[in-house]
This record gives structure tokens, C-alpha cells and sequence, in this order.
């Protein structure tokens, strides 16, 4: 995970990201010496955004480029993407055969809906070719609904691994790294009050530990605690979970108007996006039952307790993930 250049050795290893960094380096070592597997072809590598996806692709390119200098590698944007019948996808097409020995498909879940066959078609040619395709995404393959089956089944037969956000330990490692490689003698003080108090993106401790070297230029000193905690203020007010906040980036995450969650309406998809909004809200807010019932809707503390129960017993995988996911991103 990045300072400058976006390389292996510039990366912090966690719990949290150290799969994917396994798995980046295994396919790095296969693309090299020409021994690509279908196990671990299509790579997917998928986590919220910050979490140090684009530094792993980039690590993976640049590693190809020092250890084979002659491979050709194409990185492209889902968003591009068109339907198979375009004239558009001849860069697409060509990516496809044997003059592209890594093709990158970033942000998968932003692929328009009429290509999902055209990207399954390419990743087809390419594991025919023994040719490495590597795709990025904030979701994995199964909760990606948009996708048309053909490709979620693609995508979901090479190696899929996620990158979880850093927790609070982690984030202090990381932020740990970055002032020693910057050479910022901050004390340690600061570091664990500023891990508890950000998020798990890779991208906000970057932008944290780079405002504290501006601060180290302007006043030729380093900070104090106190001092960093006022320089934060807006963080602190701001980070704070609010049953708005949880219902606005629930709805984000299931592609639901946030304001129909506090109506009556009960189809399948606005009842599970409701019920995950009531199990964070309960979980991050001081609200009683009553209150978040009043909130979503007029229900009363039995709805929202079922609501909970429901969400936290485990029986379905991808909602488990997305509820981990939202959680670790609001808290």
C-alpha cells in the first residue's frame, strides 16, 4: 500500500489485505514464467474503495514489467465496456488474443448491462489462451446483481479474494509505516488516537499522515496531541454514525432510495435493505428499539429486534459480507 511508486515491498501487510497480496504475488510469479492456472484465472480481487486494491494491480504491473520486460499488459475500465456489437470493442477484442499477456478490468461493478456477455466472451478466450485476466470490484461476484449470470459465473470460477477495511491495529501499523518512511518522528500518541478515529481506507490514513507532514513544514515542530485532535475536528464531528448517515449509505449499498426505507413498502429487496439499516443502527447508534422502529417506517421494537436477529444469524453469506462491509465502513 502506496507512498510514491505502487510496488510489493512499498506494501503493508495485514490480516486484513494479506491474501490478496498472496494471491496478486502467485499471479505475478504464474504471468512470468508462463504457467497460468485456471484455478486463479480470472484473479478478483474485490473491496471497498481505499482499501488498496489499485496499489496491488499496480505492484502487479510493475513487477511484470522488471521480471518480463517483453509482456504486453492492458488496463482498462469496466465503464468502457459496450455491447459485443459496438465497433467500440476492438481494443476490447485484441485485449482478448494472444498480443496481451495481463488484461486488468478495473471498477467490474460499473459495467454497463448490455456487456456483461461481450467481458464473458473475452475472459472465455483468455483462459482458452492461457492468458491472465485480472478484474477489481467493490462487491464480490455474487453481489453484484447487476452482472448477467454468464459472467458472475466466470468471474466466480478463478480465485476471488476480498480486501476487508483495516482495523483499528492495523491502521495503526500502517500509519506507523508511512511517518517512517517519511522519516516523521510523530509520537506515538497521535497514531493510536488517529487509528481509532479513522476509517479503514488506505487512501484517508495516507491523506491523514500527509497533513501532518504539512504541518511539520509550516511550523518546523512536530504536533501534539491536542493540537492534532483540533486539526481533525471536522473527522470527529463528521465520523460520528447517525441513523441518516446508516440509512443513506444502506440505501447506496443496495441501490435503494433512502427515504423508501422509512415508508411501508415491503418488497424483497427494500425489506432486507431495511432490515441491515435497523441492524446498524441498532449496533452504532444509542437509539433504543422504539426509536429506530419510529425511524424506519412507524414499526414497533418487536419488528426491529426480528429485524436483527434475521440479519445477524449468518444463514446468508453475501448479506453477512455486505453487513460487515457497511459496518466497518460507518463505525
Amino acid at each position: 500500500m502506496p507512498s510514491t511508486m505502487q510496488t510489493f515491498a512499498r506494501w503493508v501487510s495485514t490480516p486484513e489485505t494479506e491474501a490478496a497480496r498472496l494471491a496478486v504475488e502467485m499471479v505475478a510469479d504464474r504471468v512470468a514464467m508462463g504457467r497460468i492456472r485456471r484455478e486463479t484465472n480470472p484473479l478478483f480481487l474485490h473491496g471497498l474503495s481505499g482499501c488498496g486494491k489499485t496499489h496491488l494491480v499496480a505492484a502487479l504491473i510493475h513487477e511484470l514489467a522488471t521480471r518480463l520486460p517483453e509482456a504486453i499488459v492492458k488496463s482498462v475500465a469496466a465503464r468502457e465496456l459496450v455491447d459485443g456489437q459496438s465497433a467500440d470493442t476492438d481494443g476490447w477484442q485484441s485485449s482478448s488474443r494472444d498480443d496481451c499477456n495481463l488484461l486488468v478490468v478495473e471498477d467490474v461493478q460499473h459495467l454497463p448491462g448490455r456487456a456483461g456477455n461481450t467481458l464473458a466472451r473475452i475472459i472465455d478466450e483468455r483462459i482458452a489462451g492461457r492468458l491472465q485476466t485480472v478484474c477489481t470490484a467493490t462487491l464480490g461476484p455474487a453481489q453484484l446483481p447487476r452482472l448477467h449470470a454468464r459472467l458472475t459465473s466466470r468471474l466466480a470460477g478463478g480465485l476471488v479474494v476480498g480486501l476487508m477495511p483495516l482495523g483499528p491495529s492495523s491502521r495503526l501499523a500502517f500509519l506507523q509505516d508511512c511517518i517512517e518512511r517519511r522519516q516523521l518522528p510523530i509520537g506515538r500518541d497521535v497514531l493510536i488516537w488517529l487509528a481509532k478515529l479513522l476509517s479503514g481506507s488506505v487512501r484517508q490514513l495516507e491523506g491523514a499522515v500527509g497533513r501532518l507532514e504539512a504541518f511539520v513544514r509550516m511550523h518546523d515542530r512536530i504536533p501534539t496531541l491536542d493540537e492534532v485532535v483540533e486539526q481533525f475536528r471536522i473527522e470527529v464531528e463528521s465520523g460520528r454514525p447517525t441513523v441518516e448517515r446508516i440509512a443513506e449509505r444502506v440505501g447506496r449499498h443496495f441501490q435503494v432510495d433512502p427515504r423508501v426505507l422509512q415508508s411501508k413498502q415491503r418488497s424483497r429487496g427494500m425489506l432486507v435493505a431495511r432490515q441491515v439499516a435497523m441492524t446498524l443502527a441498532r449496533r452504532l447508534t444509542p437509539l433504543s428499539l422504539e426509536q429506530i422502529g419510529a425511524y424506519f417506517g412507524g414499526r414497533d421494537h418487536s419488528t426491529v429486534l426480528h429485524a436483527c436477529r434475521k440479519v445477524e444469524s449468518g444463514r446468508d453469506a453475501s448479506l453477512t459480507g455486505a453487513l460487515r462491509q457497511l459496518h466497518a465502513e460507518l463505525a
